[in-house]
């Protein structure tokens, strides 16, 4: 499992820094909306397995608008298209036949998909369609990748205290101090690559906070598991489950970093 995690890795990362750099910005809104797609898949896997075929359609194209519409940069869009969703959902409850708990839960579940999947992404289709945007994509995914692999390999050699038993047995506090090292350095590479003309201070606020809230997705994501009583979100990359598996941290991070970026004024783009 170990073996095909770093060969999964090696054969998936070169194409990846190519894509995001060299990507036009058209080309990285479908790669967003495709994984918006496998995505919002896997959650309704886990969190509303029970729903009709034709539910799951209705969640799949509310669900796309969000990201298109965050690429077209007017934020009436992106406002139009969230009114859209809530109203669509909330109409579309009134007239069920199920139980009215029932109804309530899965209407939230739906809401909580568009947020948690969508939206979350669509923030990276914002950061790339800005001048030297696909700089600002590649480092945070770098920042939360450093950051994974840190913790993995401190918390599996020093790890002793349990950060959240209950939700993911095996992750440590050492381990997430690793976390944020890991994701500091990836963020202070970033900068020396990137970002030579920004003060250090930045990206170590940066890395340390990719740090964070990436253990925060990585939690997240792991009491979705543990609600739907299944080890992985799916199987679509060998050795590491499904894609929620491999971006639960790139979805929490994005917006950390967007908005940093943007109140620190280290991109006028943003």
């Amino acid at each position: 499992m170990h073996l095909k995690r770093w060969l999964s890795g090696l054969v998936i990362a070169p194409g990846l820094i190519l894509f995001v750099l060299f990507a036009p910005p058209v080309g990285f809104l479908i790669a967003m909306l495709a994984l918006t797609f496998l995505g919002l898949r896997e959650f309704y896997h886990l969190c509303l397995p029970a729903i009709s075929r034709q539910e799951r359609v209705v969640g799949f194209v509310l669900g796309l608008w969000i990201p298109l519409s965050l690429y077209l940069r007017d934020p009436r869009y992106f406002i139009a298209g969230l009114a859209l969703v809530i109203f669509f959902l909330f109409i579309r409850l009134l007239f069920q036949r199920d139980e009215f708990a029932l109804r309530l839960e899965k209407v939230s579940r739906h809401i909580l998909a568009i947020l948690y999947v969508p939206f979350f992404l669509g923030h990276y289709v914002l950061m790339h369609n800005t001048g030297g945007g696909p700089f600002w994509v590649l480092s945070t995914v770098v920042m939360v990748y450093f950051g994974d692999i840190a913790a993995f390999y401190v918390g599996r050699t020093w790890g002793r205290r349990k950060m959240a038993p209950t939700i993911s047995p095996n992750k440590t506090m050492e381990g997430g101090l690793g976390a944020i090292i890991g994701s500091v350095a990836g963020a202070l590479v970033c900068r020396f690559l990137f970002f030579p003309q920004q003060a250090i201070y930045h990206f170590l606020a940066l890395g340390a906070g990719v740090g964070v809230v990436g253990q925060f997705g990585d939690l997240f994501e792991s009491l979705l598991k543990r609600s739907a009583k299944v080890k992985d979100s799916g199987g679509l990359i060998p050795g590491h489950g499904g894609l929620l598996d491999r971006i639960d941290s790139v979805l929490f991070a994005g917006p950390f970093v967007f908005y940093y970026a943007w109140m620190a004024g280290l991109n006028s783009g943003f």
